[in-house]
């Protein structure tokens, strides 16, 4: 018998990603609507030389998947203010969101959301390695403070 925390994020995880499907479609049907704006705005000025579907696509160059913050150890020092403004531990999809916050970092995709809590872990064990943050394990998850 499934366990009934492991069905629930099954279920959870699948809703997430039915409803990114829903808005990439979305998305595809914007974009096929502006592309008819623009094959008729061509076919107005070049007349009967338009050929828009002899036009090659061209892909965008790919992007980061978030904006790089402004310096060199933003993110870290982020990190360390959110845990010395709290008097508890916090597990790291916290500190992530505070400091998303902090930075006005916008976590709209679940890829973007998964390389920024990336980036926090590695802020977090290096600042552990460094003596100044310690982690607690409280049953599955690891909760993160400052040092005493």
């Amino acid at each position: 018998m499934a366990e009934s925390h492991v069905v629930s994020a099954l279920r959870h995880k699948r809703g997430e990603i039915a409803g990114e499907i829903i808005a990439a479609e979305r998305r595809i049907t914007d974009l096929r609507a502006a592309l008819v704006h623009v094959d008729a705005t061509l076919k107005l000025f070049a007349g009967s030389e338009a050929n828009p579907e002899a036009i090659p696509p061209r892909l965008p160059k790919p992007t980061r998947a978030l904006p790089a913050p402004s310096g060199r150890g933003d993110i870290t020092r982020a990190v360390l203010d959110v845990l010395r403004q709290t008097d508890c531990s916090l597990s790291s999809a916290d500190i992530a969101e505070n400091v998303a916050q902090t930075l006005g970092i916008v976590l709209d995709t679940s890829a973007r959301r998964q390389a920024f809590n990336e980036q926090i872990r590695n802020a977090l064990y290096r600042q552990r390695d460094r003596g100044i943050l310690v982690n607690v394990k409280d049953g599955l998850r690891v909760l993160w403070r400052v040092a005493d």
